[in-house]
């Protein structure tokens, strides 16, 4: 009998020590590596004049390396009338240049009309009218490269403003690991009045780690809002690619 009763709580502390290790390998916390590319059909309201969003993280036990590249002409307002008589602008990487706008918004040079209501080229995506301010910022301000502790600890970046205002970056996991909220918080020119700049994000992979959602609130003398931003896993160029063609919001 009492070797029938060892035998069973053998079987049982099996058990249960079988499901502990399950339940702590479902547990480990996600990890947000790979190539993102912004999915234009899926992220409300871009910026007019951006072009392409891309983000590349690569994570392991200690921290978090994320690197950003920004394609467009984010530098003028849309509201701005655009002083080359062809739509498109001359940014970073803006669309065709054209003739000489005259006063009065006629434009001289392939005869179209400057000031009209015609939409800046560009990409062959869709434009929205009604970008702010703080809407460029929360893509413009972002550092071009940063790295977040995961340990608790801080790091150190540079913002992509024109004072390359120094930010403290930290990490934190929630939710088991799957969610990952990250900040970044700055001092601009002491001269200026809430020159305090702050970028709070939240990232989320979907189930099959293929998609991430990243909410970005921005606080800065530039502008602020927040944005939902959902990027896609680049598989391959082609892929990344078809990513812009996807089906309006």
């Amino acid at each position: 009998m009492k070797k029938f009763l060892l035998a069973v709580l053998s079987v049982m502390a099996l058990a249960v020590w079988t499901t502990f290790g399950q339940a702590k390998e479902t547990s480990k916390p996600t990890n947000f590596s790979g190539n993102w590319v912004l999915n234009f059909g899926q992220t409300k309201n871009p910026p007019d004049g951006l072009q392409g969003y891309e983000l590349v993280a690569k994570q392991d036990e200690q921290q978090l390396k994320v690197e950003t590249t920004l394609e467009g002409d984010l530098e003028r307002a849309p509201s701005t009338p655009n002083p080359v008589g062809y739509p498109g602008g001359s940014g970073r990487r803006a669309g065709m240049g054209g003739g000489v706008g005259l006063p009065g918004g006629i434009g001289i040079g392939m005869g179209i009309p400057v000031a009209l209501g015609i939409p800046r080229g560009g990409g062959g995506r869709s434009r929205s009218g009604g970008s702010s301010r703080g809407n460029v910022a929360d893509y413009e301000l972002y550092p071009q490269s940063v790295v977040y502790k995961l340990d608790g600890g801080e790091g150190t970046a540079q913002l992509r403003d024109p004072e390359q205002t120094n930010v403290t970056s930290k990490a934190e996991r929630a939710k088991g690991g799957e969610l990952l909220k990250l900040s970044l918080v700055g001092k601009g020119d002491s001269s200026q009045k809430q020159s305090k700049v702050q970028i709070t994000e939240q990232w989320r992979l979907s189930e099959d780690g293929k998609s991430l959602r990243v909410d970005r609130t921005v606080k800065s003398p530039e502008g602020s809002g927040t944005v939902h931003l959902v990027f896609l896993k680049r598989e391959s160029d082609a892929t990344s690619a078809a990513a812009m063609l996807v089906k309006p919001y």
